[in-house]
């Protein structure tokens, strides 16, 4: 009975370290305001290079036909295979033929447009679970703007308490979340257009929300590229990074939180929190 029980408690030991296990793929997170060369290629190679085979998936964009038309001439001149991923209803990321089509992708992009489409019709339905499994298979998750927002688990929609986009918000409770994608780690929240736009606020207010998630805001023409729970920094301008570990918050008010800018080749470990120079 207790070698039984010891063998028992081993094969559990090792189904959750393989649950834990870190994903294998690659994220391309962009900020939204074009796509230098530079991020594309990194995207690319993630998904496998020639060869790889791209899942384009238009769900947030108000011309799915125009970003997929886009994207085809694209990955057909870089030498990958492009599938068409138009995911319209929560019936369509359950359709048996989508989902087929998701599971042979090396690589999946999200346009840019309104996330909350996304969360309307991605989150929690078989669709997502698939491209989730491939990320941790090995697979490229890429997109810009809102397709920059639904990378965390928290999801930023874009709303505020007093209408869309008020800038002059801040504090608790001022900007609406719901739940996104989750292929970042917990405790990570990504804001896009970032500087561009003005939008620390945003972050700032959602970070009293949320004082145990680290803020990542993403400059326009600039991405996050994260593998292995590093994030660097590729592109044009910055990323700024809001790490409240060690913040006192008070109401609408708060002091001592971290706050690093970084550019092009900078990076940051996900988990400790840690900036190389």
């Amino acid at each position: 009975m207790l070698r039984f029980l010891a063998s028992l408690a081993l094969s559990l030991a090792g189904v959750l370290s393989l649950a834990a296990s870190p994903p294998k793929g690659t994220l391309v997170i962009v900020g939204g305001g074009g796509m230098p060369q530079d991020i594309l290629e990194a995207f690319f190679r993630a998904s496998g290079g020639k060869g790889g085979v791209v899942g384009i998936v238009p769900t947030s964009t108000s011309d799915p036909d125009g970003a997929l038309k886009e994207w085809k001439d694209d990955l057909e001149k870089a030498g990958l295979a492009f599938v068409p991923l138009d995911v319209r209803t929560r019936e369509d990321a359950s359709d048996p033929a989508m989902l087929d089509r998701a599971r042979r992708c090396t690589g999946f992009w999200f346009s840019g447009g309104d996330q909350n489409r996304v969360g309307d019709k991605i989150v929690g339905t078989p669709f997502q679970k698939v491209v989730q499994d491939r990320y941790q298979a090995g697979a490229a998750i890429g997109g810009t703007s809102a397709g920059a927002a639904i990378m965390s688990k928290v999801m930023l929609t874009g709303d505020d308490r007093h209408g869309k986009e008020a800038l002059s918000e801040f504090g608790p409770g001022a900007y609406g979340t719901r739940e996104g994608m989750g292929f970042l780690p917990d405790r990570v929240v990504v804001d896009q257009h970032f500087l561009r736009r003005s939008r620390e606020n945003r972050l700032f207010s959602v970070i009293m929300d949320h004082p145990d998630h680290l803020g990542l805001g993403i400059d326009e023409a600039t991405a996050l590229v994260v593998k292995d729970g590093r994030a660097t920094v590729a592109g044009e301008r910055s990323v700024m990074v809001f790490d409240p570990s060690g913040m006192a918050l008070d109401g609408a008010s708060f002091r001592d939180l971290r706050i690093h800018v970084l550019r092009s080749g900078q990076s940051i470990d996900l988990a400790t929190r840690k900036v190389a120079p």
